[in-house]
């Protein structure tokens, strides 16, 4: 039996598109309560060794996430969860300094609260804007540093074991920096993919949450 146009479209409405499919999935796959001493150790693996004595850590549960360690050092790490805003499912391992904790980290954290509450992207996507547009969130006042050096990776939910992982890097935010200011083009990437570029898919993004991404030695985890 053949299927009309009008049939593809009824279906297309009952079963959602494939990027809201994808979103879906991606979510499902974050949602998940990892191991407390694991999700705590994966947190700190994004910092250089010596932040990760005295580093504050958040760990996720199934209320979002909870400060289980008070930092004395001005970073705080944490296992993001917002790949899905960009269609992605790795967890995200990130020490952000003490500017990142106070502008990206509340941010996160309410991610992470929705996400556990199974909220939808678009639902999410809204409480963002609108902490954005009452001031509960804001942008950075000046450039900082998040670590991510354990890079983005897969995990066994069970046992939050490792199974796969993209290149550490570092992610430092500037506010106004465009890649052309950094002399990047997508050309200029394949070619060396080293190269320092703007990355502003995660949450909050379009309103000044983004990065400069600099992986050295190794290859991009994405491409702008």
């Amino acid at each position: 039996m053949k299927t009309t146009w009008l049939g593809l479209l009824a279906i297309l409405v009952a079963t959602g598109t494939p990027a809201q499919d994808k979103t879906a999935a991606a979510m499902a796959n974050l949602n998940v309560v990892l191991p407390r001493a694991a999700e705590e150790q994966l947190a700190l693996s994004a910092a250089p060794e010596q932040l990760r004595a005295r580093a504050a850590v958040y760990v996720f549960g199934k209320r979002g996430y909870e400060r289980v360690r008070a930092g004395t050092n001005g970073f705080v790490c944490l296992v993001n969860r917002d790949a899905f805003f960009y269609g992605d499912d790795h967890f995200k391992p990130t020490c952000w300094d003490s500017q990142g904790e106070t502008t990206f980290v509340p941010v996160m954290l309410k991610v992470g609260e929705m996400l556990a509450a199974g909220e939808s992207a678009d639902s999410i996507h809204k409480a963002v804007d609108a902490g954005f547009a009452s001031g509960q969130f804001r942008a950075p006042d000046t450039g900082g540093i998040a670590y991510m050096l354990a890079g983005d990776v897969a995990l066994d939910p069970t046992t939050g074991k490792v199974t796969s992982a993209q290149p550490g890097h570092y992610m430092f935010y500037a506010n106004k920096v465009t890649n052309a200011q950094l002399g990047y083009t997508r050309d200029a990437g394949r070619l060396d993919p080293t190269l320092p570029f703007i990355f502003a898919g995660g949450a909050g993004g379009s309103h000044g949450l983004s990065y400069i991404i600099a992986v050295p030695g190794g290859a991009h985890a994405h491409t702008p």
